[in-house]
């Protein structure tokens, strides 16, 4: 990946931890609110493939865990395998499919926000698994339906000139045979 791709892609997953933390905490709807940056890793897989989403949600994760109260390196699990689930099971899929963004977007956002409850309370956060999970599902799924349009415009301004196909990941990493 180039500097200026890093650039970018660090440049957007501050601004939209900048929007989560100032304006999605407080869009409130049954005590849930929408969790932005789980469509980070989910859009940077659908356009970039796994490694791609794997590392944008390593990343994202990892500035959401700064200004959360959990477990650090929580959300960076949850991000990393949620990018790298998504690309994979999305690859052999047709991306100009209408359908598939709205649909990963819930499925991934919803699977993410359940993950990182279970991994929390595995890690002794009991209250993480104390929320009404129907509602979190509810309001997380919508908004991951109506926002992953805009923020898979600013993954792909991130993304962009990269040639796509394993951008973040480098040529001699991704040609190796294991």
């Amino acid at each position: 990946m180039t500097g200026r791709a890093m650039l970018r892609v660090a440049l957007v997953i501050f601004v939209v931890l900048m929007v989560q933390q100032s304006v999605m905490v407080a869009l409130r709807i049954g005590g849930a609110h929408p969790d932005l940056l789980w469509l980070l890793p989910i859009t940077a897989a659908l356009l970039d493939g796994p490694e791609t989403g794997a590392i944008v949600g390593f990343w994202a994760g990892l500035a959401f865990d700064l200004v959360l109260p959990t477990p650090f390196g929580l959300s960076a699990l949850v991000g990393c395998l949620l990018g790298f689930v998504t690309g994979s099971l999305t690859a052999a899929m047709d991306p100009r499919a209408a359908w598939l963004k709205p649909v990963a977007a819930v499925a991934g956002s919803v699977g993410a926000d359940m993950l990182f409850a279970v991994l929390g309370a595995i890690l002794g956060q009991q209250q993480m698994v104390q929320i009404d999970f129907l509602a979190v599902c509810l309001v997380v799924g919508i908004s991951s339906v109506v926002l992953v349009l805009p923020v898979n415009r600013l993954m792909r301004w991130a993304l962009a000139g990269e040639g796509n196909r394993r951008s973040l990941v480098s040529a001699e990493s991704s040609s190796r045979n294991w």
